[in-house]
Order: C-alpha cells, then sequence, then structure tokens
C-alpha cells in the first residue's frame, strides 16, 4: 500500500514539475497575420490605409506588394476586408485589400476605344468613375472585366488615365485605369548615373536640405546635400516644375543625385560688360525661375539673367525670400547678368 501511494506522489511530482518549467520556459511563437475588416477613414492615402474598426481607427502601411486587385476604390467610408503581417518597422503591413464586387458589365465595343486623362472627382463610386478632365467631368462606368492592375488605388483628386468604350446602354465604359506615370525619360540624362526619376511642382515647404516635391502620386521628400547636382536645376521656387533624379538611401530617404527644371530654362550667355560691373542685395522674390531671379532690394524690384556662367559659391540652390548677394555685368541683350550669386548673412 505505501509503494502504491509513493508510485501516485512520484507521477503526481514529475507532472508538476514539467507543467511548472513549461509556464517558466516561453516556447517562441511565430507573429501570426491577423485580418481587420472595417470602413476606409477620410485621412488615407495612397500609402497609408486609416481602417476604422470596432476596436477603434488601425494604421496600415500599403506596399508595392500589397494586393488591390479586388478593392481600388478607397474612398471615405467603403467597407473593405485587410490582410495584414507586422513589419519589422513595428507597423502593420496590408498583403490584400478586398472590398465588395463589382457590377456586372454590358456589352461594350471594344474596337473603338479612346483614351483620357483627368482626376478623380467627387461622386466616383466602385460602380462608377466620375473624371474631371480640361474639357469638363466625364462619367464612366466600372466593370468586373475594368483592368485595375496599373494603377495603385483610386482617391479623390488622384490623376489617372483611362480607356474607354462605348457600352450597349449608352454610357462609356472602362477598360482599364492607370496612373499616370512620374517617370521621368529625358534623353539628356543618364539615369544608370542619376537613378529614378520622377516629375512634380515644388512645394511651399522646400528648404535648403529637404525638397518637397508634389506628385500626381503624392507628396514626396527628398534629402539635397553636397552631392546632389543643381546645374540644371537652381530655383526651387513653388510651383516650378521640376524632375529629381534620387537614390534610396541607408538612412531611408530619398537622396537627390540630380533636379532638372521643367518649366524654364537657363537664359542664353550673352558677352558681358566687364565695366559695368556692381553688387546687390536683396531677398528673393516668388516670380524667380530659372532664367531670371526677381530680386526685392530696398530701392524696388530687380530682374537678372542666369545664364551657364552664373556661379553659385555656398549656394546651390535659390529658395524663395532667401537673402542674397549677386554679383552682376551687363550684357549684350540689355539685361544684367549674374556673375555670382551667394548667401548675404548682413543684409
Amino acid at each position: 500500500m505505501k509503494k502504491s501511494i509513493s508510485a501516485v506522489l512520484s507521477v503526481m511530482m514529475t507532472l508538476i514539475i514539467v507543467t511548472a518549467g513549461a509556464l517558466v520556459v516561453p516556447t517562441p511563437v511565430k507573429a501570426a497575420d491577423i485580418t481587420f475588416t472595417g470602413k476606409v477613414d477620410s485621412k488615407t492615402t495612397a500609402e497609408t490605409l486609416y481602417l476604422s474598426t470596432s476596436g477603434g481607427t488601425v494604421e496600415i502601411k500599403i506596399d508595392s506588394s500589397t494586393d488591390t486587385s479586388e478593392a481600388k476604390f478607397l474612398f471615405s467610408g467603403t467597407k473593405v476586408t485587410v490582410n495584414c503581417t507586422r513589419g519589422s518597422d513595428e507597423y502593420w503591413h496590408a498583403t490584400s485589400i478586398k472590398g465588395d464586387p463589382k457590377a456586372k458589365k454590358a456589352d461594350v465595343d471594344s474596337s473603338k476605344t479612346s483614351t483620357v486623362k483627368g482626376k478623380i472627382a467627387k461622386g466616383t463610386t466602385e460602380q462608377i468613375i466620375f473624371l474631371k478632365t480640361n474639357d469638363g467631368t466625364m462619367e464612366i462606368k466600372v466593370d468586373s472585366e475594368t483592368d485595375f492592375s496599373n494603377v495603385k488605388c483610386i482617391l479623390l483628386g488622384r490623376e489617372v488615365t483611362i480607356e474607354c468604350a462605348r457600352g450597349s446602354d449608352a454610357y462609356l465604359h472602362a477598360i482599364s485605369v492607370s496612373d499616370v506615370s512620374t517617370t521621368v525619360s529625358r534623353g539628356s540624362v543618364d539615369t544608370s548615373k542619376y537613378g529614378t526619376g520622377v516629375v512634380g511642382t515644388v512645394s511651399n515647404d522646400t528648404t535648403s536640405n529637404v525638397l518637397h516635391l508634389k506628385t500626381s502620386a503624392g507628396k514626396m521628400e527628398f534629402v539635397i546635400d553636397t552631392n546632389t547636382d543643381g546645374s540644371d536645376g537652381r530655383a526651387l521656387i513653388p510651383g516650378q516644375k521640376v524632375s529629381v533624379y534620387f537614390y534610396r538611401g541607408n538612412d531611408a530617404w530619398n537622396h537627390t543625385t540630380k533636379i532638372v527644371n521643367e518649366s524654364t530654362s537657363k537664359s542664353a550667355t550673352v558677352s558681358l560688360d566687364e565695366r559695368s560691373k556692381f553688387t546687390v542685395k536683396g531677398k528673393v522674390r516668388d516670380d524667380t525661375n530659372e532664367n531670371t531671379l526677381f530680386l526685392g532690394t530696398k530701392e524696388g524690384k530687380m530682374e537678372i539673367r542666369l545664364d551657364s556662367n552664373t556661379q553659385f559659391p555656398n549656394y546651390p540652390f535659390i529658395l524663395k525670400d532667401k537673402k542674397v548677394e549677386v554679383t552682376c555685368e551687363c550684357g549684350s541683350d540689355g539685361y544684367n547678368h549674374a556673375i555670382s550669386v551667394v548667401p548675404d548673412w548682413e543684409w
């Protein structure tokens, strides 16, 4: 009897020790994927989905690898289901986004198509796109066969190109919807040397260190450093259209390699009268461009030409409202031409 009790106690002690060990020593668990269902919040962009769920608002990154084939329309209030995985940056990253099925397609004569470009306008839904073009607002139906493979997502104000054809219901139907490419294709720029290029307009919050660029795909930021070639794009004035070439740095920032002004080009080089040399100080005005520096001085507004001979020591880019000192000479074209532009720390 004593041996039987002893055996039972021995087994119980063994179970207790094993159980305690399991509690003390954690077992590695692989982070599981998760699925969220909710409605798109108005803060959503092409890069980040803000999803309003029963548990609150979830911030989810949209990557180039995210499958959005079943949910291109990310308007505020749209109900979607998002499969996510946790990234190394601790954010949720969408692996796929799914919405409601599209409406059935009418008979469409795809042998006669036309292509239009414009911006997604108010009133657009998953069944119909209102496209604001230079000729007015167009109404284009979306079908189950509409190809969205070349557009990241549909957002109000986003610029897209739509190939469309007339349907049996008398409506225009979208054959395909594509993002308007921001990729640069200038033959004069060696992309193997300068890297990827995008086109956009300079934003008002641009500084001497960071270029803020408005593109059709959204706002982008680029670091400006000593390696940036500004020989074809000195005037970083708000509203100026520029091509920006860049590479992704180890610090996770886009670093600018070259800037090309697409709005204006340098002034023609002319012969100068050295005897007319003078220096003037003033503040860069917002109507300055790649061709002409408009300077606000104590005496009034001055117009000074910028050409390929203009030097920019210690001042590689011209920024709005910055104080500068300009050395000029009168050109054979009757205009004052800048010999050099440098920062003015005392004016």
